[in-house]
């Protein structure tokens, strides 16, 4: 990857942070212990505090040692029961050093991914729609790129083709043994966005137009558990 592209993440990271605190610059009682549906064991005040969290340790270099979700739980626990404002202040606090990081190295860029993912999840936790064409959907889809061909590498699986209005990915080893092409649907880049980052239930993932049988390479698609229930957005 590009130095620009990691550029180009770190700009796009600080304006998905920006928008996230407007939706939430009036967070009421209710707002604040709202589930998040993508992510169940957490409400809207624990997503902020991974925010903040991850973005806190990873600029003062405080990195995972072995497993990252037993890492992340210890961020979001340290911080339960602080407010939310408390949480965004601490966040924009930190994000400048930690976006400067972000723009020199390609493993700190992808969290990009997590802060346009997070953005989303929260807007279907409120009921606000939105953002769906901003530049970070198309550059988090780059990313999301990179970890699809991980996966389906380590796993030994073919390559998969994502096609929308905006272009067209294609991750993986030698040629796409599946297809997902949402070039005919609105906000395209961000639906394939959703599905490959997990946020479709199994129904749903069934509803969609693949061309190929996309349970055979689902260990290699989907990095996450899929949602037991339907995520509308």
């Amino acid at each position: 990857m590009a130095n620009e592209l990691f550029e180009e993440a770190a700009h796009e990271y600080g304006a998905a942070r920006l928008r996230i605190a407007e939706l939430l610059q009036d967070a009421d009682g209710a707002t604040v212990a709202q589930r998040i549906a993508a992510c169940p064991d957490w409400d809207v005040a624990d997503l902020c505090a991974h925010l903040a969290g991850v973005c806190a340790d990873l600029a003062a270099g405080r990195l995972p040692q072995g497993d990252t979700q037993a890492w992340v739980d210890a961020q979001v626990a340290d911080r339960r029961g602080r407010s939310v404002a408390s949480l965004l202040e601490e966040w924009h606090e930190v994000s400048p050093a930690f976006e400067d990081l972000m723009g020199q190295r390609g493993g700190l860029a992808g969290l990009v991914l997590d802060a346009v993912a997070h953005e989303h999840d929260l807007r279907h936790a409120l009921g606000r729609p939105g953002g769906r064409d901003e530049r970070g959907v198309a550059v988090a889809m780059a990313f999301e790129q990179h970890l699809l061909k991980r996966d389906l590498v380590s796993h030994g699986l073919g390559a998969v083709r994502a096609v929308s209005a905006d272009g067209e990915w294609v991750a993986g080893d030698g040629e796409p043994v599946l297809t997902l092409d949402l070039s005919d649907r609105p906000h395209g880049t961000w639906e394939l966005f959703r599905v490959l980052g997990s946020r479709r239930s199994e129904r749903q993932v069934d509803t969609y137009p693949w061309q190929g049988d996309w349970r055979a390479v689902r260990a290699g698609v989907f990095h996450m558990d899929l949602p037991a229930d339907d995520l509308v957005e």
